[in-house]
């Protein structure tokens, strides 16, 4: 049988006669990022203009949280220039202090090495920071923050950077053009941002920060250092970015074409008008592979330009894990049950300001949509009023599926209050309305469905409501304590165009956070001591599961680091596992979490990682991780993440209040190469894969009150094979402009009376092929 990288190489010879044909495309354009007049993006920092920025000079080491000066010396030089924000960062490192500078994908999460992070408030409000970082080998990501500690790193703007060094100091370049962000206008000569600067010292695990903040505090956007810039005249610009995709499906044995356009016009700082015509469900960005039977709903991320640009100001949350607005219902499966995708013909968007009002507003219509089709329409709009000291803002959303003759409401007020350092307020009031229709079947209408003419119809509404309430004490000190409240009745919901885990909710959190830092030296670098904990009932009263933990991170002065969680889970009902048929009473029990991740040893660095919980009714169940990254020069890295599971007592809902408690072995496999051979050049890898085999431990059935009894009834072993892999070259024109090469294959296998073993299942993964397609993607702005 040819194994799996013996195919990766089939296929990428496959791919090979498209590429010739893809490059001839890249001719067709020519690649200009311009810069402004008076500054020269090179990372020398050596023009005049940097003598009138503005600095932030007091930095803190923040990780660990000890708020003392750093190792060595950081400075932030801010500039405003009529075309936009530059920033400059100095770092001191000497040569004794190796530099670790590998090359990495765009928007990587982990950005292996030495980085700076510049994260900017443009309007002072608290409301949206910007995220601009960049490592000493030449990655970056950006992205969005919201809700105060909400990273969104979905988001792509078009800016600039360099990065130039000398034996003792590196220097980072950045240049923010106003088109690229959304500020609002004012009439005055100086305007005041929110600025943190941060630098991360990879080889010792340290991080310094202007101002002395972290990121992990509950208040961390309303702490940036307050800065004042010269404001200059706005000048409109418009933006149109056309796409092509061409994808060739070798299951389908057929040929797709797909065209459309993104236009982005900014009328000036107070006024943002987007549009979109036929975009793409992007494809060329994978979601990650998972195997999930419990019966809370997978959250992905969402990358199309569309829905991650200026889309801050619709973000807002709500604790048990709950969005107002979840973009990736937009596109997903219609509502006639298929699987395939919903297209979407048109989506527009308005954001802006006035005075200190802020404003934005969306409309999205899915293909098919009229005419009681499966597509959806679907909208949203928001103002909120920021204060100096306390914020108000109000959120709508509204979905019509006239396949399923339901439209849903939703009303949200958001408030926040902060007359103290020491403490923080903030809290929603939410409600939801819910129509449906019906048939009268009665009577006369029986008689008129014989006779072949139309019923009448009536209406089904539902008012359902939600509140939470969230104190923050401390704030930013070394000690932090959170408070959080949350109601939801058994009405509400907001799973139309948001996302909650559960309705029918009442929640009690507790958070405690201490952090310690060792300034005098030490086996201890410094560590994070945490306690959490959580009350929950159904509105019925009956007492769910609850949560206590207690955890420990800390990170050594040799740069290692540790984590270790011991939680303890309360007896209690879970109101979900059985879809509807009842609750099932179950045990308390124990778990315990650690991992540990040595410092970089020559090319290598690793994590090793176990876990001991239960899942079931009362044995216990275990993982170990195993995670490898190798960097064998600065353009190449290799991780392989490995996660063996067994479990001895594994509960699975099969059927009305039926169960079976089963034995199973289980492998995650997940390996990634990343290739930069040059900058704009990106070559990715992504092998993701899980086996599964469960054989039936007891059958079970509930009683009315929810008690696991033994059966006998025949409960069926099963096998999970579930395969992603994606092969991706990405060649990067300009700003927003860029030629994908994807080769993707993949699908989802689960089997009955399968007697396969997990090590059988990843020799048969070539076998999973529910798609296999290769797909050219151009995209430009014009």
């Amino acid at each position: 049988m040819r194994t799996a990288p013996v195919l990766i190489g089939e296929w990428l010879r496959t791919a090979t006669g498209y590429i010739s044909c893809a490059l001839l495309l890249t001719f067709t354009a020519v690649c200009s990022v311009p810069a402004h007049a008076e500054l020269k993006i090179d990372g020398r920092i050596d023009e005049a203009q940097w003598q009138q920025a503005v600095h932030c000079d007091d930095w803190r080491r923040t990780l660990p949280f000890a708020r003392d000066e750093p190792r060595y010396g950081n400075q932030l030089h801010i500039l405003s220039t009529e075309a936009g924000l530059a920033a400059a960062f100095i770092i001191d490192q000497p040569p004794s202090e190796r530099r670790i500078k590998p090359r990495t994908p765009r928007d990587s999460e982990r950005l292996i090495g030495d980085t700076v992070s510049l994260m900017v408030d443009f309007d002072a409000n608290a409301q949206i920071g910007y995220e601009f970082t960049v490592g000493l080998g030449g990655g970056i990501r950006d992205g969005l923050i919201t809700n105060q500690n909400k990273f969104d790193r979905d988001w792509d703007g078009a800016w600039q950077h360099a990065v130039y060094e000398t034996e003792q100091q590196w220097f980072v370049e950045l240049f923010i053009p106003w088109s690229s962000i959304s500020m609002r206008e004012s009439g005055e000569e100086k305007r005041a941002i929110g600025v943190y600067g941060t630098r991360y010292l990879f080889e010792r695990g340290e991080r310094y920060a202007c101002p002395g903040i972290t990121s992990e505090a509950a208040v961390f956007l309303s702490e940036f250092r307050r800065m004042e810039i010269s404001q200059y005249a706005a000048v409109a610009s418009l933006d149109v970015v056309p796409y092509a995709t061409v994808i060739s499906d070798f299951v389908e044995d057929d040929m797709r074409f797909k065209a459309g356009a993104d236009i982005n016009w900014k009328a000036s700082p107070n006024l943002w008008l987007s549009a979109t015509l036929n975009p793409d469900f992007g494809q060329v960005e994978s979601d990650e592979l998972v195997v999930d039977f419990s019966a809370i709903e997978v959250v992905f991320t969402d990358k199309r330009p569309f829905f991650s640009e200026n889309q801050g100001i619709f973000d807002l949350r709500t604790p048990a894990n709950g969005q107002l607005v979840y973009t990736r219902r937009i596109g997903s499966a219609m509502d006639d049950g298929s699987a395939a995708s919903a297209d979407i013909d048109a989506a527009f968007k308005l954001t802006g300001t006035a005075g200190s009002l802020v404003y934005g507003g969306f409309v999205v219509q899915e293909d098919d949509y009229r005419n009681q089709g499966p597509g959806r329409l679907f909208a949203a709009t928001r103002v909120a009023l920021p204060m100096e000291n306390a914020r108000v803002g109000y959120l709508g959303t509204w979905t019509d599926r006239p396949f399923l003759d339901r439209d849903a409401l939703l009303n949200a007020f958001d408030y926040e209050l902060a007359t103290s350092d020491d403490w923080r307020i903030s809290g929603q009031v939410i409600r939801s309305d819910i129509g449906t229709s019906g048939l009268n079947l009665f009577m006369g209408d029986a008689i008129a469905i014989a006779r072949g003419t139309s019923p009448s119809r009536y209406e089904i509404n539902t008012h359902g409501y939600e509140s939470w309430l969230q104190a923050d004490f401390n704030r930013s000190s070394p000690l932090m304590h959170t408070l959080k409240l949350l109601y939801i009745d058994d009405d509400f919901d907001m799973n139309d165009l948001g996302y909650m885990e559960r309705n029918a909710l009442k929640q009690v959190e507790w958070e405690t956070n201490h952090r310690v830092a060792n300034a005098g030296g030490g086996r201890i670098n410094g560590e994070t001591r945490r306690l959490y904990t959580f009350y929950r009932e159904n509105t019925d009263g009956q007492r769910l599961q609850s949560r206590f933990a207690l955890s420990r991170d800390v990170s050594y002065s040799s740069a290692w680091t540790a984590f270790q969680e011991l939680r303890y889970v309360s007896s209690g009902v879970d109101d979900l596992i059985s879809r509807g048929n009842g609750p099932v009473r179950l045990d308390d029990r124990l778990s315990g979490y650690m991992d540990i991740t040595t410092p970089r040893y020559g090319d290598w660095q690793f994590t090793l990682g176990s876990y001991l919980y239960q899942q079931g009714v009362e044995d216990y169940s275990a993982w170990l991780q195993l995670v490898a990254a190798w960097y064998p020069t600065e353009k190449l890295t290799v991780r392989l993440d490995l996660l063996p599971q067994y479990s001895s007592d594994w509960l699975l809902w099969e059927e009305g209040n039926l169960f079976g408690s089963f034995r199973a072995r289980r492998l995650d496999y997940d390996f990634r190469l990343d290739w930069i051979p040059a900058p704009r050049h990106e070559l990715r890898i992504k092998w993701q894969w899980i086996g599964i085999d469960a054989d039936l431990r007891q059958a079970y059935r509930t009683d009315a009150a929810g008690n696991l009894l033994p059966v006998s009834d025949p409960v069926a072993p099963f096998t999970v094979n579930n395969l992603g892999l994606q092969v991706r070259y990405r060649y990067e024109l300009g700003p927003m402009s860029e030629l994908f090469l994807v080769y993707a294959r993949g699908g989802y296998h689960f089997l009955d009376d399968d007697q396969r073993h997990v090590n059988q299942l990843f020799q048969d993964m070539t076998d999973v092929r529910d798609a296999d397609q290769f797909l050219i993607k151009f995209r430009y702005k014009l």
